[in-house]
């Protein structure tokens, strides 16, 4: 059945933001089919578990874990992750992967008139992230020895916003190369 110029997915349609309908759509890289592909752009492991991963995941099957909501704030790991990297666990947060953390800041520290900075070539989702918000989004190329020049850390973007959040993957998307620490608090100190 053909939907009618004014079926409900067309009334629906109508009431999307113009800056959301004007979003392309994530398009995946080639994902080959068959054969013996290791595809490591999502994070295929070529590897089965270790046999002490394979029984503590049967352990939970087991038990009655997994027939409750977890800690919706993950207060066991975030104690955890605090005390190995001597922080406090306020300071740690937790989220349902990368996206959702990254859309979490994103949505906190970007408002209008800001911006977000990320080096390029990397992660495409930041560029649907700015465009969900509604805010400026600038893109540095990295040097051709794949660190960060000093146009990184510029306190506004080339149009005048100021800058909000600066994302740098560390390893980077697609390249792979690293960022050493120090290097990413220098980043971090010249940036407001």
């Amino acid at each position: 059945m053909t939907p009618s110029h004014n079926s409900a997915a067309d009334r629906a349609a109508a009431l999307v933001r113009p800056d959301i309908a004007a979003l392309a759509g994530y398009v995946p890289g080639e994902q080959p089919q068959g054969g013996e592909w290791i595809k490591l752009n999502t994070n295929e492991n070529p590897y089965a578990p270790s046999p002490e991963v394979a029984g503590a995941v049967t352990a939970l099957f087991a038990g009655r874990t997994l027939a409750k909501y977890p800690d919706p704030v993950a207060n066991r790991f975030r104690e955890k992750a605090a005390e190995v990297l001597g922080v406090d666990p306020d300071w740690i947060l937790c989220g349902n992967g990368s996206d959702d953390l990254l859309t979490i800041l994103v949505r906190t520290f970007v408002g209008m008139g800001g911006a977000l900075r990320v080096p390029t070539p990397s992660y495409i989702l930041y560029r649907t992230l700015a465009g969900i918000q509604g805010v400026a989004y600038e893109e540095i190329p990295y040097e051709r020895d794949w660190s960060l020049g000093s146009a990184f850390c510029t306190p506004t973007t080339a149009a005048g916003n100021p800058v909000r959040l600066a994302i740098i993957a560390n390893p980077n998307s697609p390249s792979g190369t690293l960022i050493p620490p120090d290097a990413v608090a220098a980043i971090a100190a010249r940036l407001p």
